[in-house]
């Protein structure tokens, strides 16, 4: 293995990894969340850092994950620094990046001048069409549209297209229900909230004694981490959690009144 003798409790993999594990989060979720491969997770825990070739990706890496798990970037990167291929020369073989040999510097030169004017002459292109179409006059609520009657019979005299509002011509969208949304944590606990549109709110993990609060569009998602160190409130009314075990993972909706549904 990579660690050696400086490999020990206070390394940046088993810091990340005590985070990790405080927060009852598991490797798949981890590496789902960082868009990685669970292997890699392993191998920063493991601080097996060769694998992953060049420093500085290394420490994106480990940035990345403390972030994730809220540990001090900067205090992992310096337990990284501390080791020994924190400081070796990077193996381009191994980054996919390779040195260029100076007969092709011409070649490349070249290429690149052509594919820039050609880029260039593109972008002129669709600027010059673009600008000599004259813009869309959009149809605002005030506005009405003028409907035009159907065929009339013979001997019988067409009507007047008749005007009618906008707004008649399509139904408009429901009312989004809002609900002041307050989470009280009581240790720490992951918390992932999505509003009814599937935007996200919140993502991120609670320390004890800590409070957020917030307007969100009802119903809602929750993902909780650690639903033993959390309290939850819509417009002031407690919310009822559905149990799980202790770190154990829980997914659910919340409607506008508070309920919760759709437990997983």
């Amino acid at each position: 293995m990579a660690g050696g003798d400086a490999k020990g409790s206070d390394s940046a993999g088993a810091r990340l990894a005590r985070a990790r594990v405080r927060l009852g989060l598991s490797v798949d979720h981890v590496a789902e969340k960082l868009r990685v491969e669970p292997q890699t997770i392993l191998a920063l825990e493991a601080d097996e850092h060769r694998l992953f070739g060049a420093a500085v990706f290394v420490r994106g890496f480990l940035r990345r994950y403390a972030a994730l798990v809220g540990e001090p970037e900067t205090e992992i990167e310096a337990l990284y620094a501390q080791r020994p291929e924190a400081q070796e020369r990077p193996d381009l073989s191994k980054t996919g990046m390779h040195r260029i040999a100076s007969d092709t510097h011409g070649k490349l030169g070249a290429r690149s001048a052509l594919l820039a004017a050609v880029a260039l002459g593109i972008i002129a292109a669709v600027w010059w069409s673009l600008r000599a179409k004259p813009p869309a006059m959009p149809v605002t609520s005030e506005e009405h549209i003028l409907v035009a009657p159907a065929a009339p019979s013979p001997g019988i005299a067409a009507p007047a297209p008749q005007a009618v509002p906008a707004a008649a011509s399509s139904a408009a969208p429901p009312a989004l229900v809002r609900r002041h949304l307050a989470l009280t944590f009581s240790g720490e606990c992951w918390v992932e909230v999505y509003d009814v549109r599937g935007a996200r709110l919140f993502f991120g993990f609670g320390h004890a004694d800590s409070t957020q609060a917030f307007e969100v569009a009802a119903p809602f998602r929750v993902v909780l981490g650690n639903v033993a160190a959390i309290a939850m409130s819509v417009e002031g009314a407690a919310v009822s959690l559905p149990a799980a075990a202790p770190g154990a993972r829980v997914r659910f909706s919340v409607d506008a009144d508070g309920n919760v549904f759709g437990v997983q």
